[in-house]
């Protein structure tokens, strides 16, 4: 059997392990009275099957062992409908953007690099790209030479380009 210490303000309930760290396995450790809740396991942020901090105006971030990581889906999701694709504490997304923002915003990350290979890896509502591969800004015309791809044929290498 588990034994829980809780401690009990008039804004905040905390349930802490033996150890004196946050921790509660069938719940959020920290409940606040205006409904923000965080599930902790010894003393880190850490829940696998929902966000591990819920906050009152909607916002949800995923956490395992106090990094932000979620696989199937965005890590940060906010009310105001921003989403941020994290694995293992870096942005990362290899099928889209890893930043949507509800301004139109669109950020390409891979392994915590701004990185795109088909396109722009920034791109504002306003229309300004910017071009990155592997963390490196490129201007358009370089990012375009370096982006494409070659294949052989017959012993003959040949460039591809997106028409």
């Amino acid at each position: 059997m588990k034994t829980y210490k809780v401690e009990v303000t008039e804004t905040v309930t905390k349930w802490y392990n033996e150890s004196n760290e946050l921790h509660r396995e069938n719940g959020p450790a920290v409940e606040r009275a205006n409904g923000d809740k965080s599930y902790f396991i010894n003393d880190k942020l850490h829940r696998e099957d929902g966000p591990a901090v819920e906050w009152a105006d909607g916002d949800k971030s995923y956490f395992i062992n106090d990094k932000l990581h979620r696989e199937d889906g965005p890590a940060v999701e906010r009310a105001n409908g921003d989403k941020y694709y994290y694995i293992n504490d870096k942005l990362h997304r290899e099928d889209g953007p890893a930043v949507e923002r509800a301004n139109g915003y669109k950020f390409y990350y891979i392994k915590g690099q701004l990185h795109r290979e088909d396109g722009p890896a920034m791109e504002y509502a306003s229309g300004y790209k910017a071009y990155y591969i592997n963390g490196e800004e490129l201007a358009e015309q370089e990012f375009r030479n370096k982006a494409c791809k070659t294949v052989v044929v017959d012993g003959v290498k040949y460039k591809l380009v997106k028409i």
